[in-house]
This record gives C-alpha cells, sequence and structure tokens, in this order.
C-alpha cells in the first residue's frame, strides 16, 4: 500500500494538477510545479491515454479494459491509503481537493501523488471513513471512472468494487493500529453509497475453511466483482476474488 504522499512543495519536478487525468484543467492556465516529467504530454485527456498504456505494457500487453481495471485500482489504493494512515496515527484525515491534489509519472512507477498539507477533519473514526468515502468518489474516483468508462467498456459496479477492494485492504494493513475495530470501520465504508453493494462481509469457498469466515474464524471481505487480475499473462485472483469458488487458488496481487 501507499500510505505516505510526497510533498510538491520539496520536489516541485513534474507536478500536475489531477484534473488532467479527469478530463478538465484547473482555471489559471498552465499547471506550476515545474516541467513535464517522463510519460507526460502537454494537454488535456492525452496523460491519461498515456498512463493507461504505461500500465498495458508493464502488464505485458494486457486488454485496455483491465488495463484501465488495475489503473483505477493502484489510483485509489494512492489515494485512500495515506488519510486511512492519518487516521489510524492521530484520528484525522488531509482535505485532498482534486484542486491541490497533483499527480506525476516518475520512472519507477506509472503514477505517484503529491499533496502539500493543510488542513483536514478530526473526529469519529466512523466520520472521517463517511467523510473520506464522500469526498474520495466526489473529487476523483467518480471523476475518473467517468473518464475510463469513456475510454473501454467496464462497469461502474467493477470499479467501485476496486475502490472497495482498496479501502479494505488499507484497512486491514493498518489493524495493528486499529485494532478489531477495523473491520467495523470497513463495514460503514461498504454502507456509504458509493462502496454500497461493491462487497460485503462473507465467504470465499476457495479461500475460508468455513463459509463466510477465513482461516481464523474471522469475517473476511469478498468484493462483489473481479478486477479482471487474472486476464493478465500470469495473474490470478486475488484474495478477496468472488471468482474464488471456481477453485482457482489466488495469487499474491501486483499492482501498478
Amino acid at each position: 500500500m501507499f500510505f505516505r504522499l510526497a510533498d510538491p512543495a520539496a520536489d516541485p519536478v513534474g507536478w500536475q494538477p489531477v484534473r488532467l487525468l479527469y478530463g478538465s484543467q484547473l482555471g489559471g492556465g498552465q499547471p506550476g510545479g515545474g516541467q513535464l516529467g517522463g510519460g507526460q504530454l502537454g494537454g488535456g485527456q492525452d496523460h491519461l491515454d498515456v498512463l493507461l498504456g504505461s500500465v498495458r505494457a508493464a502488464l505485458g500487453g494486457c486488454e485496455p479494459r483491465v488495463a484501465a481495471s488495475l489503473f483505477f485500482q493502484g489510483y485509489a489504493s494512492r489515494l485512500l491509503s495515506p488519510p486511512l494512515a492519518c487516521l489510524a496515527a492521530n484520528g484525522c484525515i488531509p482535505a485532498m481537493t482534486a484542486d491541490r491534489l497533483r499527480w506525476r509519472h516518475p520512472q519507477d512507477q506509472v503514477i505517484e501523488l503529491g499533496l502539500t498539507a493543510d488542513g483536514g477533519w478530526a473526529g469519529s473514526g466512523r466520520r472521517l471513513i463517511g467523510q473520506l468515502v464522500a469526498a474520495s468518489f466526489e473529487e476523483h474516483l467518480q471523476p475518473l471512472a467517468d473518464a475510463l468508462r469513456r475510454r473501454v467498456r467496464i462497469s461502474a459496479g467493477l470499479l467501485a468494487g476496486n475502490a472497495a477492494s482498496a479501502l479494505v485492504g488499507g484497512l486491514a494493513l493498518l489493524a495493528g493500529r486499529l485494532g478489531p475495530d477495523w473491520r467495523s470501520l470497513a463495514a460503514h465504508a461498504l454502507a456509504q453509497p458509493a462502496l454500497r453493494g461493491s462487497g460485503s462481509w462473507g465467504g470465499s469457498p476457495g479461500h475460508s475453511s468455513s463459509p463466510g469466515h477465513g482461516g481464523g474464524g474471522e469475517a473476511v471481505f469478498v468484493r462483489r466483482s473481479c478486477c479482471l487480475y487474472y486476464r493478465v499473462a500470469g495473474g490470478g485472483l486475488c484474495a478477496d476474488c468472488p471468482l474464488a469458488a471456481r477453485g482457482v487458488p489466488p495469487k499474491p496481487e501486483i499492482r501498478p
């Protein structure tokens, strides 16, 4: 997971507004923050096309919809993991509006997100999880999903499932900080309108000792849709995949 965001103020080269990926530029002309980095173009939606091309190349020339799905899941992980870490460590989440969040295309990964901290919210875990899901979809994930679906045939439910998987996975990795409460926070997130119906606490017949429970007897998250990673050469099923009932063993998750 990606629990830290880079600070564009400390390393200004290559950053651009995330709105370029969603299909709209910020007002005021050219984005600031240094010269364009590797793989970046000079305008509009072409930026997203280049990034999707990079994902396809990294995954051995997979189908465009597979590249779109896995790019979205990687983006959701990068977007959601840092505020989840803030919630676990400090009981707060940063404000990450589309006007302030930046992206660049470094040499060692498909995309990197950056934010110079400036305010946020504090409160109970449930309140912050609800705020995070609502703001993330309104500002970022829904506009990105719309941009991807203008390019390839991919369901909105699949992309919502990718976001749910990224969020639940992030909370699970922070269980050492959050304690057993991480599951109730995850369930509360899944009950939010943007994620409702994307998955549930149930069983994965291919990965659990009994229906609805993992090997230790605890409930496990199973998403309703598949992220399509199994269609990548050498790919397989993720641990939360609903296709596990087919008897295909899960493989370690590899995300762009």
